[in-house]
């Protein structure tokens, strides 16, 4: 059709309105930022009347966002704070909830001191939560761990992507810290932790992985960190930071009291996410108190 980027917009509107879609202008934008290697919306608008590099690509993953697929997944990229990490169907798309995990960990470490030579990332998906880590305390041991394979290969091209030099392994929830060397410091994890779908919109049980995000009771993962802290965290002195449901505080906290009952100047916060929900649990041993009281 040899269209410029302008016609480009609005054919795509056009179409858009007759499919009867949700596709935002901003999406579009996306498109067309990808379709020309632009870097920006700006280079959008300067160049809006020249003609589209690959108008092609562009109409193709246009039809693709109007069925409904994230758009993250059909340009193969999500952004993560600092970064924009490769994501496609094998992982989650992370979230701003994550986000915040992430900032709360580094956050935490850097304004008290935390001892963080060994960091592990558990569930690590598109690896972002461990990638954000290394990059800001680049000189810690990450672990990266997922059961699945997938996943992995996933978070290996991000590694490479941002030359972070992270240690992968796989296997189930906590068991592959079992066999490793060191002990833990850091353990950040975001595991499934929905106990059903009744409250997950359909467009993300139709194109995420579900594994990802469901587990038959909401509090699975964490219960078995806890039962079997002993035996990959340090000693002395760590810290323990989870992504969880909004509603889980109460049977947490119950857990926390069951498995760390016998250890001495150990505490722990629950923390609001963005949307003012009760989104993170950290657990902090051999610290003084009051430093997770600061808000």
């Amino acid at each position: 059709m040899d269209l410029t980027n302008r016609e480009a917009f609005f054919k795509a509107k056009e179409i858009i309105k007759s499919k009867n879609s949700k596709v935002t202008d901003s999406e579009i934008y996306e498109l067309l930022i990808f379709a020309n290697e632009f870097s920006s919306y700006s280079d959008v608008i300067i160049n809006f009347d020249k003609k589209i590099i690959n108008e092609e690509f562009f109409f193709t993953r246009l039809d693709r966002v109007i069925e409904g697929e994230p758009i993250q997944y059909v340009l193969n990229i999500a952004p993560f704070l600092d970064f924009d990490f490769y994501v496609d169907e094998r992982v989650l798309i992370p979230r701003p909830e994550t986000e915040g995990l992430a900032l709360l960990v580094k956050n935490l470490i850097a304004d008290n001191k935390i001892k963080h030579k060994v960091i592990a990332d558990v569930c690590t998906g598109s690896g972002c939560l461990a990638i954000y880590l290394k990059a800001y305390f680049e000189e810690s041991k990450v672990y990266a761990t997922d059961i699945h394979s997938r996943c992995l290969d996933v978070a290996r091209i991000n590694a490479e992507k941002f030359k972070a030099n992270i240690h992968f392994l796989q296997g189930n929830m906590c068991e592959p810290l079992k066999d490793i060397e060191e002990r833990v410091d850091v353990l950040i994890s975001n595991p499934p932790y929905a106990p059903n779908d009744s409250e997950i919109e359909e467009k993300v049980k139709k194109y995420e992985p579900i594994d990802a995000i469901v587990t038959p009771s909401g509090t699975t993962f964490y219960e078995n960190y806890f039962k079997n802290y002993t035996k990959f965290m340090n000693d002395d002195k760590f810290l323990m930071a989870f992504e969880i449901n909004y509603d889980e505080e109460n049977k947490l906290t119950e857990l926390i009291k069951k498995y760390f009952v016998n250890e001495d100047n150990l505490q722990f916060e629950f923390y609001k996410d963005i949307y003012n929900l009760p989104r993170y649990l950290v657990i902090l041993k051999g610290y003084k108190d009051g430093i997770l009281n600061k808000k």
